[in-house]
C-alpha cells in the first residue's frame, strides 16, 4: 500500500508505530506511547522544580538532624519546678 507522504514507498501491513523493527513484532507499541505521553509531561521546567524541590527537602532534613543533635547535648536543669498550689477557690 503506498503512503503519499513518504514520497508513495510501499511499505508492509504493519503500523510504523507498532514497532521499532518493521516486519517484526517486538511489542513495543506500549513502550513508544509511553515515551510519547512521557515527553509531552515532562519538560525542562518541570523537570526543574522537581530538583528544586528535592533540594529543599534534602536542607530541611539536614537541618532537623542538626536541632535534634544540638537539643541533645544542651544541659538539662537539674532541679524540678516545684508545684505551684492551686489558688483558685
Amino acid at each position: 500500500m503506498p503512503i503519499p507522504v513518504l514520497g508513495g514507498a510501499p511499505l508492509p501491513d504493519n503500523h510504523l508505530v507498532r514497532t521499532l523493527a518493521w516486519a517484526t513484532d517486538s511489542g513495543k507499541e506500549p513502550v513508544i506511547t509511553m515515551a510519547v505521553v512521557l515527553a509531552c509531561v515532562i519538560n525542562g521546567d518541570a523537570i526543574t522544580g522537581l530538583l528544586r524541590q528535592a533540594a529543599w527537602l534534602v536542607v530541611a532534613v539536614i537541618v532537623l538532624i542538626v536541632v535534634q543533635a544540638t537539643a541533645s547535648r544542651l544541659p538539662q536543669p537539674r532541679v524540678k519546678p516545684g508545684v505551684v498550689p492551686d489558688t483558685s477557690g
